[in-house]
């Protein structure tokens, strides 16, 4: 069913994943593994000014470069699923490299476009399958 603006899906517009993850963090498996991973590699646990997708090479705590984005992004995916995230939604984040309206974060037309497309083309995609 296609999308004609992301106020169509609600799952995708709620912020219940980021009240989900930041009432039981240690429930969910990337952030058990970076806070684990932070710990080992820099003997302390991570702090709230601490980048929470960290370079792993480098010696002190740092962000990762740009070029690493897509990994933030499959992690915060994996994520977004772990909380019960639409996977439409999901798919059009990972699709869209990171877009994800909510009541707070309104996208520009230009966004809205990119982001309705990849709703579209996940339920293509997905209600072909469910059918054959």
């Amino acid at each position: 069913m296609p999308l004609n603006s992301p106020m169509d899906n609600p799952a995708a517009m709620n912020n219940a994943f980021a009240r989900k993850l930041l009432s039981t963090p240690e429930k969910f498996d990337v952030y058990r593994e970076q806070t684990t991973s932070f710990r080992a590699k820099f003997g302390r646990e991570m702090g709230p000014d601490d980048p929470f997708f960290f370079d792993p090479d480098a010696d002190t705590p740092q962000f990762r470069a740009i070029e690493d984005a897509s990994y933030a992004i499959d992690q915060i995916a994996l994520l977004m699923g772990q909380a019960g995230i639409d996977p439409a939604a999901i798919y059009a984040f990972k699709k869209t490299r990171g877009l994800f309206p909510t009541a707070d974060r309104r996208l520009n037309d230009d966004e809205m476009t990119e982001w309705v497309g990849a709703m579209n083309e996940y339920h293509r995609k997905f209600s072909m399958t469910a059918e054959q």
